[in-house]
């Protein structure tokens, strides 16, 4: 295992802990990965394509497009999971403090 896939639970959490944090209409991918980057993540465009869809599959955030720009906004769910009330396998919230 590499360290991609290793920091994936780690970066998907992060992906939600920042969407949870979003307005009402949620944030870009291109934007969200980048936030992502910020945090020390680097990760390519096709891999951090691929942990978005993670998180829609698994109904923590849904998908639409805009004008050929895909944004993500938490659900219920994600918010569940943000908040320490759903451990799900496969995403790590880090908790500060």
């Amino acid at each position: 295992m590499n360290i991609v896939e290793e920091q994936a639970p780690y970066r998907r959490g992060r992906a939600l802990a920042i969407l949870a944090q979003s307005n009402d209409s949620g944030c870009s991918v291109p934007l969200l990965r980048g936030m992502v980057r910020g945090f020390g993540y680097k990760v390519d465009e096709d891999t951090f394509v691929i942990d978005a869809a993670w998180l829609t599959r698994h109904g923590l955030a849904d998908r639409r497009e805009v004008g050929g720009v895909v944004f993500l906004k938490i659900t219920l769910r994600g918010h569940d999971v943000v908040s320490g009330n759903l451990d799900l396998p496969g995403i790590s919230i880090l908790r500060e403090g």
